[in-house]
């Protein structure tokens, strides 16, 4: 009945609003299927080819929508196929790893034209950081205007928590990337009015597990990064789970047996004691902690009995911190990623320490997407909000007469 009132309450939806949820179901059909002629958009979604019709007219109006050439080979009525225009608008998609910036600009069906994938960063110089950030992001902004109109959404991933209601970094000790210490907001402040979506890496390489990768068929996983920090993203229900202060998943915090109690990050310096080394905070002039994991890993591969003993070790206690989320969030499945976690050699030792300790244990897979997983994660969510969104810019700008 409370239903019923509030329908009641609520009213027809206006024309206006009618309209412009059919030129966002057009869109999105031409985005699925393009090129597209007008009446296959019509039998797809079920609208009249005259509502149709008038939806395209609109959208070519608004230089979203253009021809792109007649449908040949049948009988009755030449059809025109349609695509979105090459230059209604492109995204940019950025991750701040350890040790350099990666950088991905790409049209609006997410095929890349820009890729920068090898820029130094200075460790723990944010500043110098976010200078760099701010030219690589300014540069891709100017060359993809030439043919790809305007940026409609730059995604940011960084190392370090993110409050999901002001989308701040939020700093932690032991943070193991010098990125995660200033603001991407500030940096990028000024060059576009394209939406700034800012997103912790994890929860990223999760999204796009979820989207493109391992974890399409399940509604509910746990994705667990294990590299030179650890990490877990949560998705639950289909919908990712940043916690309230977007710490969900910080499992680099967890305690655990085999150090002290009240250990301050006590599963990363448990991992780090067990001979990996990661978890632990890169110095300038130091070791690699993932080439030395690395390292130790292709020593178990080829028998070494001393890196054997590491990996069985960092297994346990990593399968340990697992199953103790399984016990809080039982997920479906739990997905290893990162340089270190997505190494087959691990693969075994965690499973088995899941299956013992795990009260239903869940299957214990590795990630598809690697190491590109964050940017992958990044790129996916730049270009849900630009494809939500480019309808009522293009809208805002034709009426403001400036095409």
């Amino acid at each position: 009945m409370e239903i019923r009132r509030e329908l009641a309450g609520a009213g027809l939806p206006s024309m206006a609003l009618v309209r412009e949820l059919t030129d966002q179901i057009v869109l999105d059909t031409v985005f699925e299927q393009a090129p597209v002629t007008r009446a296959e958009i019509a039998q797809r979604t079920g609208i009249s080819k005259t509502t149709v019709s008038e939806s395209v007219r609109r959208l070519e109006e608004m230089r979203l929508l253009r021809p792109a050439g007649e449908q040949r080979g049948r009988q009755g009525r030449v059809g025109t196929y349609y695509q979105v225009a090459a230059d209604a608008g492109f995204v940019l998609a950025v991750s701040l790893h350890p040790t350099e910036i990666r950088l991905c600009a790409a049209d609006l069906f997410g095929h890349p034209f820009l890729q920068s994938t090898h820029q130094p960063m200075r460790p723990r110089n944010p500043e110098h950081t976010a200078r760099q950030l701010r030219t690589l992001v300014a540069g891709a902004v100017d060359q993809g205007g030439v043919d790809h109109g305007r940026p409609l959404a730059v995604a940011v991933s960084v190392a370090n928590p993110v409050d999901p209601r002001t989308s701040a970094v939020i700093p932690l000790r032991d943070t193991p990337y010098p990125g995660g210490v200033f603001q991407p907001q500030e940096a990028l402040a000024g060059l576009t009015d394209a939406p700034l979506l800012v997103e912790n890496d994890v929860n990223l390489a999760a999204v796009a597990e979820r989207w493109h990768g391992a974890g399409r068929a399940a509604d509910s996983f746990a994705y667990v990064y294990i590299g030179a920090g650890l990490g877990m993203g949560l998705v639950i229900g289909d919908r990712l789970v940043p916690g309230s202060r977007g710490v969900a998943g910080e499992i680099g915090y967890l305690s655990v047996s085999s150090q002290p109690p009240g250990t301050p990050h006590g599963l990363a310096r448990a991992v780090a004691q067990a001979g990996f080394g990661t978890g632990q905070l890169p110095e300038p002039d130091g070791p690699d902690p993932v080439a030395a994991a690395r390292e130790v890993l292709r020593r178990a591969e080829e028998g070494d009995a001393e890196a054997l003993a590491v990996v069985a070790e960092e297994g346990r206690t990593i399968g340990e911190a697992i199953a103790t989320v399984c016990a809080v969030v039982d997920p479906e499945l739990v997905l290893l990623g990162g340089p270190v976690g997505s190494h087959p050699a691990l693969l075994e030792p965690v499973r088995e320490a899941v299956r013992t300790l795990a009260p239903l244990p869940p299957p214990v897979e590795p990630g598809a997407l690697g190491e590109a997983a964050p940017l992958r994660g990044a790129l996916a969510v730049a270009l849900r909000r630009a494809r939500t969104d480019l309808r009522s810019r293009a809208d805002l700008r034709t009426r403001a007469g400036t095409g």
